[in-house]
């Protein structure tokens, strides 16, 4: 197709997902709202491309790219564009992504990365760059519809063989390289992988909609990829990218596939898990407060685990009430002699272990829940894991970590107080 001489291109995004999961629905979301047109290969089939991040595969994502690609051979005017999903956030639309590919002037181009896989001996056989990533990460790349044809057609390899490695070969043999005119997006202005890179990728507010910057070499790369151990992070930029949340509206995902439950008859089951793992003041009143809750009674069942011989008085009162109203309570108390991880699995299995259990609430007995409506504004969010923020007031501290550190524990993330301060909600 053209328009006044120039040759307009069709972009078509493959992905492949033999199952659907929360972080394919969210790459999903993100193709959606910048109008990508997405087909998704795999469906219904099962995985046989290897077993997880750190281990070789993928060969199955070549193969059913190769089965697609017969289809397109001959169509010009299609530029394909594949990518991951599972660990993939769209920050930018098919227009600039058309853009910046015709820019960079090649046939096919790769993602690029700073760390070679899976095979390290091959480093030296890679065309030297001076500024920029060198090496080739096959999570993404796009190329004219007949050249990723060419490419992809040369497979003749297992499901659980590397396609990483099946691309590179063909990308550090030079004349090949050469015949298809293959280069990798050195400096991420089109892919962005995080493994590595961890550092360089910030988030940036611009014209109020948040995106990805890539700091080391200035540029706002349109696919984030996670790969590796980076899904914490990607994590983070999803927050955000690419209108989660925006400095003008807030949170945009909140009202998302939420459910009504003023239009229900019968309110889900609800197993609350109460803790108190140690002396707490005024332990009468939250007790009092659960039954001040604005939900039905019949669709409540409590598990309550004391681990304070204190407070067994006030456990006893609050029973003799209680019993009345919600007609199924579990209380373990300090003679049972538990750690708190096997009472917080006790708990979780109270409602497990119980077909009618829909919905599970754990609190601690030091939480003061001021809002009556809590239980119905965490279930209308509709949510498989949701938690209310809880706060100090006046301090810093609230009921969960903005990051974790590299060793697992406590981090605290660019947003934390932003959001401990109600400044980003």
């Amino acid at each position: 197709m053209t328009r006044f001489g120039v040759q307009l291109y069709k972009l078509l995004v493959i992905t492949v997902a033999t199952k659907e999961s929360d972080g394919f629905h969210r790459f999903m979301q993100s193709a959606k709202y910048f109008n990508y047109t997405v087909k998704v290969l795999g469906q219904g089939e099962e995985w046989r491309g290897g077993d997880g991040i750190n281990s070789i595969g993928g060969g199955q994502k070549v193969r059913l790219m190769k089965e697609v690609m017969e289809h397109y051979a001959d169509q010009d005017d299609l530029v394909v564009m594949f990518t991951e999903c599972f660990d993939v956030i769209f920050a930018g639309g098919p227009e600039e992504v058309l853009k910046k590919f015709q820019k960079a002037n090649h046939k096919v181009v790769f993602a690029a990365d700073g760390i070679l896989w899976p095979d390290k001996r091959l480093a030296d056989k890679y065309p030297v760059v001076h500024i920029g990533k060198r090496y080739l990460n096959s999570g993404g790349f796009i190329g004219y519809a007949p050249y990723v044809n060419r490419i992809v057609q040369q497979w003749n390899l297992q499901d659980n063989d590397d396609d990483q490695l099946f691309y590179t070969k063909i990308y550090i043999d030079p004349l090949k390289r050469e015949a298809i005119n293959i280069t990798l997006d050195h400096k991420c202005k089109i892919f962005q992988t995080l493994n590595g890179a961890v550092d360089e990728v910030v988030l940036k507010f611009e014209n109020g909609k948040a995106r990805a910057k890539n700091t080391f070499y200035e540029t706002l790369p349109v696919a984030i990829n996670g790969n590796g151990p980076t899904k914490i992070l990607l994590n983070y930029f999803g927050n955000y990218v690419p209108n989660s949340w925006t400095q003008d509206n807030g949170c945009t995902l909140c009202e998302f596939d939420t459910v009504d439950l003023s239009a229900v008859d019968v309110h889900p089951n609800v197993s609350i898990g109460v803790f108190i793992e140690q002396p707490t003041p005024f332990l009468p009143r939250f007790l009092d407060i659960l039954l001040t809750l604005d939900y039905p009674k019949e669709a409540l069942k409590l598990f309550i685990h004391n681990k304070e011989v204190y407070h067994e008085k006030d456990i006893k009162i609050f029973f003799d009430k209680a019993k009345h109203e919600i007609k199924t309570i579990k209380i373990v108390g300090p003679e049972e002699n538990l750690s708190q991880a096997e009472a917080r699995n006790m708990g979780m299995d109270f409602c497990r272990q119980d077909e009618k259990c829909d919905y599970y609430f754990s609190v601690d007995a030091d939480v003061v829940l001021t809002n009556p409506r809590t239980l119905k504004i965490l279930i209308e969010q509709n949510r498989k894991i949701i938690a209310p923020l809880v706060t100090r007031h006046g301090k810093l501290w609230s009921n969960f970590w903005g990051a974790l550190s590299p060793d697992g524990y406590y981090a605290r993330s660019e947003d934390y107080v932003d959001i401990v301060q109600g400044n980003r909600v």
